[in-house]
C-alpha cells in the first residue's frame, strides 16, 4: 500500500461537478416558479368562480309555522321570514316552479285532529292523517304551477279555536331547479 497515495490526497485531485450542481439549482427553482404558478392560477380562478352568477335561479323553498287555528280559514300559516322565494297567500303557499318538494310536517296537538295537507282542489290529499295527536313527517310530492298547499283540519269534539298547536311546522323545498318557473 505504498504506492497508493493517501485518501485526502486523492479527493483534492478530483474535478469537482460544478456544473452539475449548477444545473441542480436551476432545475429545482423552476420546479418552485411552476408550483407558484400553479398557485396563482388557483386562486385567481377561485376567486373568478366566486364572482359568477348561479346558471339556475334560488331554490324554492318556504318554513311556515301553523300556532293557531280559526274555524273559517283553519290552520294559521305564517312565514317568520321575510326572505323566503316562496309566498304565503290567503293562508296557502303558492307554488310557482314546476317539479319535486320535499314536504316536512311536524305538530304537536292538544287533542286527536284529523289534519290533510291539499294542493290542488278535488285531487286526494298529500297526506291524509285522521285521529293523530302529533305528527312529524316527511314526503315527496310532484307540484305544479298554479298549485297551492293548505293543511285542512277537523276535530272532533271541540271547534278549531279550541286546539292548542306546539311546534307547529311546514317546509316545502324545490327539489330539481331548472324546471319550468313563472317569477
Amino acid at each position: 500500500m505504498e504506492g497508493v497515495p493517501p485518501l485526502d490526497e486523492n479527493v483534492g485531485n478530483v474535478p469537482r461537478l460544478r456544473f452539475g450542481k449548477n444545473k441542480l439549482l436551476l432545475v429545482a427553482s423552476v420546479i418552485q416558479w411552476l408550483g407558484l404558478l400553479l398557485c396563482l392560477t388557483y386562486v385567481c380562478l377561485h376567486f373568478y368562480t366566486s364572482q359568477v352568477r348561479p346558471q339556475y335561479p334560488p331554490i324554492q323553498s318556504i318554513r311556515v309555522q301553523f300556532t293557531r287555528c280559526d274555524n273559517e280559514k283553519g290552520f294559521i300559516l305564517t312565514s317568520p321570514n321575510n326572505q323566503e322565494t316562496m309566498k304565503v297567500q290567503d293562508n296557502s303557499i303558492i307554488i310557482s316552479c314546476d317539479g319535486f318538494y320535499l314536504i316536512s310536517l311536524k305538530g304537536y296537538f292538544s287533542q286527536e285532529v284529523s289534519l290533510s295537507l291539499l294542493y290542488r282542489k278535488g285531487r286526494e290529499p298529500l297526506l291524509p292523517l285522521t285521529k293523530v295527536k302529533f305528527i312529524d313527517t316527511v314526503t315527496v310530492a310532484y307540484l305544479a304551477f298554479k298549485d297551492k298547499v293548505y293543511l285542512n283540519l277537523t276535530s272532533h269534539n271541540t271547534s278549531c279555536e279550541d286546539i292548542q298547536v306546539n311546534g307547529g311546522e311546514l317546509i316545502l323545498i324545490h327539489q330539481n331547479p331548472g324546471e319550468f318557473c313563472v317569477q
